[in-house]
């Protein structure tokens, strides 16, 4: 299967999920559930944060590679 590429991803976009989905520890009245899904959160986030740098230096090396 095929997976598709993502749209390009604004450094705004990116920034603003950071923000709000904080990287922070867990607290200790959060119950098991909710570590797990504020995990798969952050995990969202830093994949498209990942995501985000390989789509640039795509860009700066496409840009490199046409002049």
């Amino acid at each position: 299967m095929d997976i598709p590429p993502l749209p390009q991803l604004s450094e705004e976009l990116v920034k603003a999920l950071d923000v709000r989905f904080p990287d922070r520890c867990p607290d200790l009245s959060m119950t098991d559930r909710e570590i797990w899904h504020y995990a798969g959160q952050r995990h969202v986030i830093e994949f498209l944060k990942g995501q985000h740098e390989l789509q640039k230096e795509t860009r700066f090396s496409n840009v490199l590679a046409t002049s």
